[in-house]
């Protein structure tokens, strides 16, 4: 009784435990991508498996027209999400009050990051 305890238990907080990222076939850069953003601290906001929480989801999001404040709006593609990822308080999203902090990045750090956002959209 006790070992089916433990492991009902154990079951139990693993399906409680943070959503991991997807798997999905990556890329070297795209996988360097996505160590960088959990390194960098993105999945705070993005979400562990980069769902979306605070921060708009990456997942499906290339190709996706969204709305900015002021009212314009414009469709995710790579040159908007290296825009948005160095000059985080450029084109600030509709719906998220929160504005993405400025981080240290190189530019080719942030091209893997692209690698491994476009990767989720695929």
């Amino acid at each position: 009784m006790r070992r089916l305890l433990f492991l009902f238990s154990a079951l139990t907080f693993v399906g409680c435990t943070t959503a991991q990222p997807l798997a999905v076939d990556l890329s070297p850069t795209a996988a360097n991508g996505l160590k960088l953003a959990q390194q960098s601290g993105c999945a705070s906001c993005h979400g562990s498996d980069f769902g979306g929480g605070t921060g708009p989801t990456w997942q499906g999001i290339v190709g996706q027209t969204v709305a900015f404040k002021g009212g314009e709006s414009g469709v995710v593609d790579r040159e908007y999400l290296i825009e948005s990822i160095k000059y985080p308080d450029k084109n600030k999203r509709v719906g998220y009050s929160v504005v993405m902090p400025y981080n240290n990045l190189t530019d080719a750090e942030v091209s893997d990051i692209v690698d491994y956002i476009e990767a989720l959209s695929n």
